[in-house]
């Protein structure tokens, strides 16, 4: 058993010389190699293209709105727009593009409700051309209500009803399916139409709104 245990004890120590010299012999790379493959190890896990900065007008809730005493339904909004995003090319053409957006607050059917809308969403882009960018992705909608209370006379059919303004703050939470196409001038300017359709599966509650966006990206 001692026999065995120095034969073990010596092999080892031959072992460890011999690696120990192997490694002294080996030629060291110039250091500059090892920064290249840094570089290139960087370089292939940052995938961050771009910033981008949105502006542009948002229609709520399209033909389902009534605007005035006739019964005319709205198609078209000037609602001001603010937002900025990312924009990550993991698999050329695909982009990931996630976004935050803010409808700023404004006053709504004769002045007597403050609306506020916060989009925080995200779509997955495919460029068919250089030129053309499909999307589509989901938002979270937070919609804010500040209502003023009061009533109005509005058509509804062939006669007139009272409709009653809420009086009190309220807040709902939406998730929407969004579908998008980006036509883009530039390496850095685009315009977009985005559209989000609330409640896809209920037909009856089933409600499409739209932004129409120029884009500025900011590229890295």
């Amino acid at each position: 058993m001692t026999k065995i245990l120095t034969f073990t004890f010596i092999w080892l120590v031959l072992s460890a010389n011999a690696l120990c010299q192997d490694i002294q012999d080996t030629p060291v790379a110039p250091s500059h190699s090892l920064e290249e493959s840094d570089e290139s190890a960087e370089a292939d896990t940052s995938h961050l293209e771009a910033y981008n900065f949105n502006g542009g007008f948002h229609t709520e809730f399209y033909n389902a709105v009534q605007t005035d005493s006739s019964g005319t339904l709205r198609k078209l909004q000037f609602a001001p727009t603010i937002g900025g995003g990312l924009s990550y090319a993991f698999s050329p053409p695909w982009r990931f593009l996630p976004e935050a957006n803010w409808v700023l607050p404004r006053f709504d059917e004769d002045t007597r409700i403050m609306k506020n809308i916060f989009m925080i969403r995200a779509d997955l882009g495919y460029d068919i051309f250089d030129w053309l960018r499909l999307r589509i992705g989901t938002s979270l909608m937070w919609l804010n209500q500040h209502g003023r209370g009061g009533r109005a006379k509005l058509k509804n059919g062939n006669d007139t009803s009272t409709f009653y303004y809420p009086s009190e703050n309220r807040s709902s939470l939406n998730n929407t399916l969004d579908l998008g196409a980006e036509i883009k001038f530039s390496d850095e300017w685009s315009v977009r139409m985005q559209t989000y359709t609330y409640a896809l599966f209920k037909q009856e509650r089933r409600q499409l709104s739209y932004t129409l966006f120029l884009t500025y990206y900011w590229k890295q």
